[in-house]
């Protein structure tokens, strides 16, 4: 059976050009960039290649790029390693109640173990903050912002550039979560304005167990991974060089087609909106935007910004009784992957906690699924999709 693969903001497929490029650095390119012989040298120059390439791709300088094991520990070393440094000193955050878990756990951590005070920012109905609400929470004791720029689950785009200029002249640092936004629109991190942005590679048709996490010059941050002096003293550990080489090559990729993947997700979503509204309707509530103009706050328009590659929608109550992991069973049987919700929090039989922060009731928060797109998806893939829905909900 041929597998649609139709959860990539989950995990994409490894590109087989970026596989090509890993294999020297798993075979004769075996060195340890921190060695000084030729072999170490060798990885060594690859290693600061990619910091170099990766830095101009996102608008910054290559200092301000720390590799990691992935978009978890980045979001970890940002959160915990900025609250250490203001230990004793201020002991508030601010982050969004939809955030990944990777955000929300590490507050948490922080408020249980240490004691420090966390707010969470309610969001609208397509779940993006109200700033004046973001500067109404800022205390004296406040050091750091933490707002994912495109959400996991809704696709929804957060104006992070925004956020950062309300913060200007205030002594708050700004964390951004940008690993589903990278690839999927033009960033720029230097003009957006954050202290710290977190990526993965594996979002992006490279290798899992790499990311990356930007620190602008002069943000104040504590070492969070012990044992070396590797990544210019700010984490330890020896650097995934086979891992580096498959990201080195994806960012090659993205930067000769990056539009077309773009145009090709839009396209898709377009497609599968339209298919499901006209021969599934009423049965389903779609939860992401529909159109990409503006959204003007406190109105009930469905609009706004989003990344092209998400689709999340939820069986109507009303109209519809279906277990989610029952109709994700049947999926899967029929050879199609999607997703409930957020990858990391799907073998979770609670419901999603981004659909109740939009709003929605348990029940219809629970029989979510999340759709999304890549490189090497097309149309009849969603045709399959949605008649694959029709057949399950018959």
């Amino acid at each position: 059976m041929n597998v649609i693969y139709l959860d990539n903001a989950a995990t994409t497929p490894i590109d087989p050009r970026v596989k090509e490029a890993m294999l020297p650095w798993l075979d004769e390119n075996y060195g340890n960039p921190s060695s000084v012989h030729e072999a170490g040298r060798k990885a060594k120059v690859m290693l600061e290649d990619t910091r170099d390439l990766f830095a101009e791709f996102i608008g910054v300088r290559s200092s301000e790029i720390y590799f990691t094991s992935g978009g978890t520990e980045a979001n970890n070393f940002a959160i915990k390693g900025s609250a250490f440094y203001n230990l004793g000193k201020k002991d508030h955050i601010i982050t969004t109640a939809i955030e990944h878990s990777a955000v929300l756990d590490s507050a948490e951590y922080l408020r249980s173990r240490f004691g420090f005070n966390i707010t969470y920012l309610k969001t609208n109905r397509f779940g993006e903050i109200d700033l004046k609400e973001l500067k109404d929470s800022i205390t004296d004791k406040t050091f750091l912002v933490s707002v994912m720029h495109s959400n996991n689950e809704l696709g929804v785009i957060n104006d992070v550039k925004s956020i950062a200029v309300s913060l200007n002249n205030i002594p708050v640092m700004l964390h951004s979560d940008m690993v589903q936004s990278l690839g999927k629109v033009k960033l720029n991190v230097s003009d957006i304005g954050v202290n710290f942005a977190s990526f993965s590679a594996h979002k992006i048709y490279g290798p899992k167990g790499l990311g990356v996490l930007y620190i602008k010059k002069d943000s104040h941050v504590d070492k969070f991974m012990h044992g070396g002096k590797q990544e210019r003293d700010r984490r330890g550990g020896t650097e995934n060089i086979p891992a580096i080489a498959g990201f080195k090559k994806a960012i090659e990729i993205l930067k000769d087609e990056m539009n077309a993947d773009i145009e090709k997700s839009s396209g898709l979503r377009n497609k599968l909106i339209s298919e499901l509204s006209s021969q599934i309707g009423n049965k389903m509530i779609i939860n992401s935007h529909q159109d990409n103009s503006p959204l003007e706050r406190g109105t009930a328009k469905q609009g706004g910004v989003f990344i092209p590659n998400i689709v999340n929608i939820s069986f109507n109550p009303e109209t519809t009784k279906i277990d989610p992991d029952t109709l994700l069973i049947k999926l899967d049987m029929k050879g199609i992957a999607v997703s409930s919700g957020s990858a990391c929090t799907s073998g979770s039989v609670q419901p999603s906690h981004v659909l109740k922060t939009i709003g929605y009731d348990d029940d219809t928060a629970r029989s979510s699924i999340r759709i999304s797109f890549g490189r090497f998806n097309n149309e009849a893939d969603i045709e399959v999709l949605v008649k694959g829905l029709k057949e399950i909900l018959a």
